[in-house]
């Protein structure tokens, strides 16, 4: 069931080459034209290029227009390829489950889901209607006893269920992604050059109207994996776990399942999780049916024994006999509203760092009269007991970011300098900001509102043309221009899209190539007979409309602006020197390029972020420092809050 990109994905980065290399060179040809009849023909030439300057600019944006609906539509170019040789899918699924490995691997280090021990998670078998039939399923009515515990996962779905389909249901905080976590790394330990490779995708990043399936996979694979694009892997090497269905709003939900059951046959290995309300919300609906051919079970709660036995190899010998109070009342109602509080493994992973690692007293458990009760209070204690600078953490710190000549680490001092509180506001500024999406340094680019940004980048942009254009010009064509350009670039800054990406490394290498190529025209054009500044005006023509061809549509605006300065003076000034004004617009154009670029977003969005509070400076430091203490968790370079419970809470903190 191998899948590659659209036949015509790539058709517009064709007609974006080809209206560079032509367009440039009819504006050329006018711009030489005209210089040639002299300066009395000055307004008419003037009035055509500032014609074919608009005409360029227009071109740019509609193949900037172009480049997004592609990019929109899930167009990854580099997977328009032939089908590669069976030897290099083999080395490229390798590849893959080597990053894979190594992901998860350290996710469940964070988690400590085997420190001391595994918890006790078990599961019960669902049958139709949760499920599909069972003929389906194994071939024959006869119902498949699929019961076990956390380890056995993997042996279950490969000795049980001929097309390795499952759903895993749960309540919240269950643990189904500790689950599927622990069958990746199974399945990845067993695994065998033919086996597929194991991988794990949140559904809360796709959206299925807007992103087939399909691109969606290797767009996930490339942001969370590091999975490089040029080197495409057939979607039969994948056993796709797709994590988190009832992280979706629920029409989306509908549709992801149809989709799914559209896209891969019964026989393509698939494993699903969601929260079991949400899942049978779903196959209730008159759109979605269940997902074809895969089994199904539910993870059951964890009972009072092994909630006592976990506390109790958690807790420090010394401190174990605070805990008296609690084991009695877990031993004397087992299903009473503290066992049940406690009977998921992430409240019991929450009552562990709130209460077992640290001087609180247990005895307060003891006190909530409800279960909900009893996990909003853990969830509240989270984030002061995790950043409280406990003696536990300080030693994790130091084991992973070791001093040197024995002196603390820059990391540890910074981190450990932020309060509770301070964390608690900051955090919560991130689950408001960033919901179920995933959280990374450049996202928050983002978060600042689009006038504040706007405005900051339009006084900026105002300043370096007024300065660039008072010096070469005047002052009165200095601040007519840094006025106009500051006003533009703040209501292009206002209505725009932001997540617009930076240009890639392949048209970075063409501006390169292509500024070489203004440099020669320049100079073939001395030779042709022209004057030198004629020349200097056709290299500088040549450079700006490379400029606008190969950057955002913002500087394409900015240079239209620069264009009719350049004219307007050459008009009014004609003792002003084209030097001057060449190099003024050259210098406005770098200025505002730099300003505008992905970097210096990021920077006045941490600038403005930080000042007014809402975010640490060091805000990278602070998302690691996060994930360390396990507050996040990392997939990729995007960063998620450790449950979806806890991002609620947070949100709603403040």
């Amino acid at each position: 069931m191998a899948r590659s990109g659209s036949d015509s994905g790539g058709w517009y980065w064709w007609a974006f080459v080809a209206t560079s290399i032509l367009v440039p060179f009819v504006g050329i040809a006018l711009v030489v034209f005209f210089a040639s009849q002299g300066r009395e023909y000055a307004d008419q030439w003037a009035s055509i290029l500032s014609f074919v300057i608009t005409a360029l600019v227009a071109a740019a944006a509609m193949i900037g227009w172009l480049r997004q609906r592609a990019k929109g539509r899930g167009d990854l170019g580099t997977l328009d390829v032939a089908e590669p040789e069976a030897d290099a899918v083999a080395a490229r699924a390798e590849r893959l489950a080597a990053k894979v490995e190594h992901v998860w691997k350290s996710e469940e280090l964070r988690q400590r889901l085997l420190d001391p021990g595994p918890l006790p998670v078990s599961w019960r078998t669902v049958g139709p209607p949760v499920s599909d039939h069972w003929r389906v399923i194994g071939g024959k009515d006869t119902p498949i006893d699929l019961d076990g515990s956390l380890d056995d996962l993997h042996q279950t779905i490969r000795t049980k269920l001929p097309w390795s389909r499952l759903v895993a249901l749960g309540e919240p905080g269950a643990g189904k992604t500790s689950l599927v976590m622990r069958f990746v790394l199974a399945c990845l330990s067993a695994r065998e050059q033919a086996d597929p490779v194991p991988v794990i995708l949140r559904l809360s990043t796709w959206t299925p109207s807007k992103q087939p399936i399909d691109r969606w996979i290797y767009a996930r694979l490339v942001e969370d994996y590091d999975y490089d694009p040029a080197e495409p892997l057939p979607l039969d090497r994948l056993l796709l776990i797709l994590d988190g269905l009832d992280e979706m709003p629920a029409p989306e939900r509908e549709q992801a399942l149809t989709q799914i059951n559209a896209a891969f046959s019964a026989r393509d290995p698939l494993v699903l999780t969601s929260r079991t309300a949400e899942y049978l919300a779903t196959i209730d609906s008159q759109q979605a049916d269940v997902l074809t051919a895969a089994a199904a079970i539910e993870l059951k709660p964890l009972d009072a024994a092994a909630i006592r036995d976990y506390l109790t190899i958690t807790t420090k010998p010394a401190r174990l006999p605070e805990w008296s109070n609690v084991f009695a009342e877990l031993t004397a109602d087992p299903e009473g509203e503290l066992a049940r509080g406690l009977s998921t493994p992430l409240a019991l992973s929450l009552a562990r760092v709130t209460y077992a690692e640290r001087a609180a007293n247990p005895d307060y458990l003891l006190t909530f009269t409800t279960r909900r009760d009893l996990e909003a209070h853990l969830l509240t204690e989270l984030v002061p007991a995790l950043y409280s600078g406990s003696a536990a953490y300080r030693r994790r710190s130091q084991s992973a970011y070791p001093s040197r000549s024995g002196r603390s680490s820059a990391y540890e001092q910074l981190s450990l300098a932020w309060s509770a509180d301070a964390a608690l506001h900051w955090l919560s500024f991130l689950a408001q900001q960033f919901g179920r999406r995933g959280i990374s340094s450049p996202g928050l680019t983002e978060v600042v509102p689009p006038w504040v940004y706007g405005a900051i980048l339009g006084l900026l942009a105002g300043l370096c043309a007024s300065t660039a254009f008072g010096v070469a010009a005047g002052p009165a064509t200095g601040s007519l221009l840094g006025t106009a350009m500051a006003l533009a670039t703040f209501v292009y800054s206002f209505i725009t899209d932001r997540r617009e990406p930076a240009p890639t490394s392949q048209a970075k290498s063409w501006t390169a190539t292509l500024a070489l190529f203004a440099g020669l025209l320049g100079a073939l054009a001395m030779g042709a007979g022209l004057s030198v500044d004629q020349a200097v005006i056709t290299a500088l023509g040549a450079a700006l409309w490379l400029q606008v061809m190969l950057s955002r549509s913002l500087i394409a605006l900015q240079i239209g602006l620069l264009d009719l300065a350049v004219v307007h003076a050459a008009i009014t000034r004609p003792s002003v020197s084209p030097y001057a004004l060449g190099l003024a617009a050259l210098v406005t154009i770098l200025a505002v390029s730099v300003l505008s670029a992905s970097r210096s977003s990021f920077f006045l969005a941490r600038v403005v972020l930080a000042v007014s509070g809402r975010l640490p400076w060091r805000v990278a430091t602070f998302l690691e420092d996060g994930y360390q203490r396990g507050v996040l968790r990392k997939v990729g370079d995007l960063y998620y809050f450790r449950h979806d419970l806890l991002r609620q809470k947070l949100a709603h903190k403040e």
